[in-house]
């Protein structure tokens, strides 16, 4: 009888644990349909990922963020784009009937064109100087109003071209009333954000599409549904033809040879700054910024212009002087923003900064409850905070170095500054909250948006004075922390459709809270909330920087603070002190 022997066999067990991936995962749905639908790796990147650029498909290359909030807009959206369509095929089969009412203008052809009765259209009042309604339905409907007639032919002549050639870019250029409208009522809802205070009369022009001249130039009515049609385009997320803003541009480009009043044309030349900022052209909008600066100094507009009337009407300021003075602010803001984000030299004197710090003295109702003017008065306190914190460095480094008496003087010049900026800028940050409160009960989420954009401006003022005296006073640095987690917690409000509609201004911003960060670590017990602090600003300035540029400083400044913070102390449930 054989017997086998059996040999012991040494099993080798294989881990079969999936392999870390090389890059940090996507959120779900953030990856762009087409990766999505071909199930191939994506960056997320902005306007284009990676993959579908090297396979040059960028057409094809379109995100969908906050699906379930804008299906129904872009559905609405796509049924406008449909009629239009069935329009063009029913006006082809029809071309007997001249007599047919037309429902679409070519955008070539805007000028001559009748408008129809408008239809009712939900007109906002002027929200930047709205902050003191108490109840939120503010909202005034027009109703159907009379036509108005684009009766500028005789100003502005559409370039000769043969017919042929005419009805060749007919079918690329088509633009229907309802379009335009839909653009204009864009720009009114963020014409806060715009930096633009109308009077009612004017803001009615507008919407209806009047360029008669009779309460508002033409030039306004273009400027309008250009920055509106860009608006729009972000809010559903949709591209257009480019000749529908190529058009509007052109007829910008002729009104403004009518001559506008010096107000509109500094109006204008502030929203096309911004338009060009959202279209990345930055030599355009650098040249916006240069004619504002000529407009204002050639016309000598000024902040304290109407200093009279203010003394005689108190807080029932001229509507004159209200669109002057928001104007001014808005164009002090776009110099000042500049300045900080890209080191441009300022294009006002200094005067203007002095007539702006008295503003409040002149028109305090004003100061408290206009957007434009808040605004800008938080990135000035931000910018002489930063100024403040410098002098006091190089008191500090120029100790010994000098006369003893002259640095107690200057010490103590300085000091008096310091509780006087903190004290203002307190005060302005009590009145934003307030301001924010009013905005979000009544419902108008643009306004509330722009209000926490610049109480994020002036809450960094108020961190960057705390953070000066943090090191020997134990209370200043107790205030500067906390003043930095109130900027995180109103950061992780922000919501991903709303950093199309911020300003580059916040990463100066965040790169200061980055750093203040770090340097509490060390006073700071917890340091999960640190980690999870500025994570959120991290993760926010990314966003910022697909939505809009110049935030690469910004982005740089904020990740070297990164390998700073204890990954080892971080717990995934430390987070309930955002939680809002």
């Amino acid at each position: 009888m054989l017997t086998v022997s059996c040999r012991p066999i040494e099993c080798a067990y294989v881990d079969t644990a999936p392999a870390q991936p090389k890059g940090p995962l996507l959120q779900k749905g953030n990856a762009c349909l087409a990766c999505r639908r071909k199930k191939k790796k994506c960056d997320a990147k902005r306007p284009y990922c990676t993959t579908c650029e090297v396979a040059g498909k960028q057409q094809g290359c379109l995100y969908e963020d906050n699906v379930q909030r804008h299906l129904t807009e872009a559905l609405m959206a796509r049924t406008r784009e449909l009629e239009t369509r069935l329009a063009i095929y029913e006006g082809q089969s029809q071309g007997s009937s001249p007599d047919q009412p037309r429902n679409n203008i070519q955008a070539d052809d805007i000028m001559t064109s009748s408008l129809p009765p408008s239809s009712q259209l939900l007109l906002v009042p002027d929200e930047s100087s709205v902050l003191d309604i108490a109840y939120p339905d503010i909202i005034s409907n027009l109703g159907a109003s009379s036509s108005y007639t684009l009766n500028t032919a005789e100003h502005f002549r559409p370039s000769n071209g043969s017919a042929s050639s005419h009805s060749t870019s007919s079918s690329q250029s088509l633009v229907s009333l309802q379009e335009l409208s839909d653009y204009r009522a864009t720009f009114l809802a963020h014409n806060c954000q715009l930096g633009v205070s109308l009077t009612e009369a004017k803001l009615q022009a507008i919407a209806s599409g009047d360029v008669s001249g009779t309460h508002v130039h033409p030039v306004l009515v273009y400027t309008a549904q250009v920055i509106g049609c860009c608006f729009w385009q972000l809010q559903y997320r949709i591209t257009l033809n480019s000749a529908v803003e190529t058009t509007q541009l052109e007829l910008i480009k002729r009104a403004m040879l009518d001559a506008p009043p010096p107000i509109a044309r500094l109006q204008v030349h502030c929203i096309l700054a911004i338009y060009f900022l959202l279209k990345r052209q930055m030599p355009e909008r650098r040249e916006q910024l240069l004619k504002a600066a000529q407009v204002t100094l050639h016309n000598n507009l000024r902040f304290d212009t109407h200093t009279a009337e203010a003394f005689a009407t108190l807080e029932n300021t001229l509507n004159e002087a209200q669109e002057q003075i928001c104007a001014l602010s808005q164009f002090l803001y776009l110099d000042k923003a500049a300045g900080m984000v890209l080191n441009d030299p300022s294009l006002l004197t200094e005067d203007y900064d002095r007539q702006f710090h008295t503003l409040p003295y002149m028109f305090p109702y004003m100061t408290k409850n206009n957007l434009v003017v808040l605004r800008a008065r938080s990135l000035a306190l931000l910018q002489e905070s930063r100024r403040l914190a410098a002098r006091w460095t190089e008191i500090v480094v120029n100790l010994g170095t000098f006369d003893p008496q002259a640095t107690l003087d200057e010490q103590t010049k300085w000091y008096d500054d310091y509780w006087g900026r903190l004290e203002e800028v307190l005060e302005h940050n009590s009145t934003l909250t307030v301001s924010t409160l009013k905005s979000s009960f009544a419902g108008h989420r643009q306004l509330a948006l722009a209000l926490k954009m610049s109480t994020i401006l002036s809450l960094t003022a108020a961190a960057e004075l705390h953070r000066v005296l943090a090191r020997h006073h134990p209370n200043s640095r107790a205030k500067c922390l906390s003043t930095v987690l109130e900027i995180v917690g109103i950061t992780k409000e922000l919501r991903d459709d709303d950093y199309h509609f911020l300003d580059p201004i916040l990463g100066p911003c965040w790169s200061m809270v980055a750093a203040m960060l770090e340097e509490q670590r060390p006073h700071v017990e917890e340091h999960a909330q640190l980690k999870t602090s500025y994570n959120i600003i991290l993760s926010s300035a990314n966003k910022l920087g697909l939505a809009l540029p110049y935030m690469e400083h910004s982005l740089a400044n904020i990740s070297n603070v990164a390998p700073a913070c204890d990954d080892s102390q971080m717990q995934p449930s430390d987070v309930s002190m955002f939680d809002v």
